[in-house]
């Protein structure tokens, strides 16, 4: 199995427990659990365009700083823009400063989704 198919197999299952955990978070009402779900959501993503820019210029970012700009650079400014806003929402204001809004996190982890569909298929 190549190395970007290990990376995104990987990514997969950050998602699927994730969404597992942020299902069972909002019918608990349980903000700990609600934490650490959308920060795992995050986690896939950061694994999914990892393995994407890995597959296309042969290096893996280390920061999100360096994945934002490699993504502009590449001519994706789609999932450029989709990575800043699912890392505002999930990582800084749901997991750091302990927003409750499932509604918008929700919403997120459904762009984490479809990106990770997307860049699977090539």
């Amino acid at each position: 199995m190549a190395e970007e198919s290990i990376e995104m197999a990987t990514a997969e299952e950050i998602l699927k427990y994730a969404e597992e955990e942020f299902e069972k978070a909002v019918k608990t009402g349980n903000a700990m659990l609600y934490r650490n779900a959308v920060d795992k959501a995050f986690l896939s993503m950061i694994a999914v365009v990892n393995s994407y820019i890995s597959r296309r210029l042969k290096i893996t970012p280390k920061s999100h700083s360096e994945r934002r700009s490699l993504l502009r650079k590449m001519g994706r400014e789609d999932l450029r823009a989709i990575y800043s806003d699912v890392m505002k929402t999930l990582h800084d204001e749901a997991f750091y400063e302990g927003v409750y809004n499932p509604e918008e996190a929700e919403y997120a982890i459904k762009q984490v989704k479809r990106m990770l569909e997307e860049l699977k298929k090539g």
